[in-house]
Formats: structure tokens, sequence, C-alpha cells
């Protein structure tokens, strides 16, 4: 029978033990990049919890609209228009109505509807009159929405 000391798998079974290597420690720019790491993130947490406590505090109340073209065409007249919504709040199922006025006098209405208006986004639109809106004072608005 062997002795330990000439048993080979024991020696490298000691020698294992005795001089075990060990992982280098951390260097300094490891850590740095850990931590720039580890504030991206809470960054991005933070930016997302807020963008979601926003979204469902606003309501699409601040839409402009603003008018492109008028064009006459076998339809009528056109009317090319522009909506933005500058809220974090979307919009569905938005109507938007024209008027054509002389005075206090309602001389002829148009509806446009739009399925949806994303937050901060803006769509084109026409509404079509029979009346030529040069001749009249033309309102454009939105009258109503619905909430997705």
């Amino acid at each position: 029978m062997a002795t330990t000391g000439d048993d080979p798998r024991v020696n490298e079974g000691s020698r294992a033990n005795d001089g075990a290597e060990h992982a280098p420690p951390t260097s300094p720019l490891e850590w740095v990049a850990a931590g720039l790491g580890a504030l991206l993130i809470a960054a991005m947490i933070v930016y997302m919890v807020q963008y979601a406590l926003k979204e469902h505090s606003s309501v699409p109340g601040e839409m402009d609209v603003t008018v492109m073209e008028s064009r006459t065409g076998g339809l009528g007249h056109t009317v090319r228009f522009q909506i933005r919504n500058r809220t974090a709040a979307t919009a569905a199922t938005l109507i938007v109505r024209g008027e054509l006025r002389s005075g206090d006098q309602v001389v002829e209405t148009a509806e446009a509807q739009f399925d949806y208006l994303p937050p901060y986004s803006e769509r084109f639109g026409g509404l079509i009159f029979q009346n030529d809106p040069a001749r009249y004072e033309l309102r454009i608005v939105p009258t109503g929405y619905s909430e997705p």
C-alpha cells in the first residue's frame, strides 16, 4: 500500500487546496460601470412610473386646430385641417365640428371623426361644405371624444 506522499491523487488534491486561485479583486472601473448601469436602470424606472401617472391624470382637452387649405371641387368646398393633441391622454372617436357662421347665425355645419388621437400627436382631416367658406366665418372645434 502506498503512503500519502506516494499517491499522486492526494498530492494534487492538497496542492489544489493550498494554492487555490482567487478571482482578482473588482477594479474601480468595473465598479463605476456597474454604478452607472444601476443609475440608468433606476432613472428609467422613475421615468416610466412618472409617465404612467401623468397619462392617467390627463384629459385630452388641449387640442389645437389649424386650417391648412380650402379647395373647391366636385363635392363642394373642402377645408383641410390639422388637429394636435397637446396632452398625455389619448382621445378615441374624436369628433371635430366645423361651422360656417354669418354673425351669430350658423349657415352650415360639417363633422369629421378620428378613430384615435394619441398623446402629443397630430392628425389631418377635411370638412366638406356646400357654401364657400371664404364668404363666412369658419370655426373648427373638437366637440367630443371617448377614452380608450
